[in-house]
C-alpha cells in the first residue's frame, strides 16, 4: 500500500532520538557550563526555574555536534515542505541556530505555555531525567496528563473526531524534539523523593532558508 499525507492546515511536531555520541557531548557541554557559569535565567525569562544559560556555537562547532542538530532542522523543514501540496520551491534548504540554551530544572519548577520568537524553528533535547515521584491525580479528561510532561498545544483544526487539540509526552533521555517556533507548548513540574533530581534539557532557536 503506498500512500501519501496532505496536512497543509496545521504544523507538526517531529520527536526522534539523539544518537548515543550527540548524547554524551551535550551532557558534556552542558556539565562544564553548569559547573562555571553563573544562570543566565533573568535573561531567558521563559520559565519558572533558577537555572539557565547560554550555549554559544562555537562551543557546538569544537564538540562536533552542530552538524548533526542542524540536519535535524533540515529533515523538519523538508518534512513540512512535503505537508503543502502547493509548495513549488526547490526542496534545498539551509538552517541555522540563532540561540541556544540549557534549563536545569527541579522541582516545583515549569515552564508555562509560551512560543518561541524571533525564529522559525524551535527545538528542545533531553539530557537527563531524575525518578519522578507518581503525580498525585490522574485526570483523563486532560488526555491522562502526568507530572513532567510536556505539552503542546493547538487549536487549529475543528474536526472533533480525529483530533485532539493538546499533545502530552514524557520525555525520556536522548527525546529531541523539532517544532514551528508558534506552537504554543508548556513544561509540567515534577517532584522527586529528595527533591533534588534534576531534568536537564537543552532548547534552541533556528532559521532556515532555500538555497537558490
Amino acid at each position: 500500500m503506498n500512500f501519501e499525507l496532505f496536512q497543509p492546515w496545521s504544523s507538526f511536531v517531529m520527536k526522534t532520538e539523539l544518537s548515543p555520541t550527540v548524547l554524551d557531548s551535550m551532557v558534556k557541554i552542558t556539565d562544564e557550563i553548569i559547573n562555571t557559569q553563573e544562570s543566565d535565567s533573568h535573561e531567558l525569562k521563559a520559565g519558572q526555574i533558577n537555572l539557565q544559560n547560554w550555549i554559544d556555537e562555537e562551543t557546538l562547532k569544537q564538540e562536533q555536534v552542530l552538524d548533526y542538530l542542524m540536519h535535524g532542522c533540515l529533515i523538519y523543514v523538508q518534512q513540512a515542505a512535503k505537508q503543502n501540496s502547493n509548495n513549488q520551491k526547490t526542496g534545498k534548504w539551509m538552517t541555522r541556530i540563532t540561540s541556544m540554551w540549557v534549563n536545569s530544572q527541579y522541582d516545583n519548577e515549569y515552564f508555562p505555555i509560551h512560543i518561541h520568537t524571533d525564529c522559525s524553528i524551535a527545538a528542545v533535547m533531553y539530557l537527563k531525567i531524575p525518578e519522578i515521584l507518581p503525580s498525585r491525580q490522574i485526570y483523563e479528561r486532560n488526555n491522562g496528563m502526568q507530572d513532567g510532561c510536556i505539552e503542546f498545544i493547538n487549536n487549529t483544526s475543528t474536526d472533533n473526531i480525529w483530533t485532539y487539540p493538546n499533545l502530552q509526552i514524557t520525555p525520556h533521555v536522548g527525546d529531541f524534539f523539532i517544532f514551528s517556533s508558534s506552537q504554543r507548548h508548556q513544561v509540567y513540574p515534577f517532584r522527586t523523593a529528595d527533591g533534588k533530581g534534576e531534568r536537564r534539557s537543552v532548547s534552541f532557536n533556528a532559521e532556515f532558508k532555500e538555497i537558490k
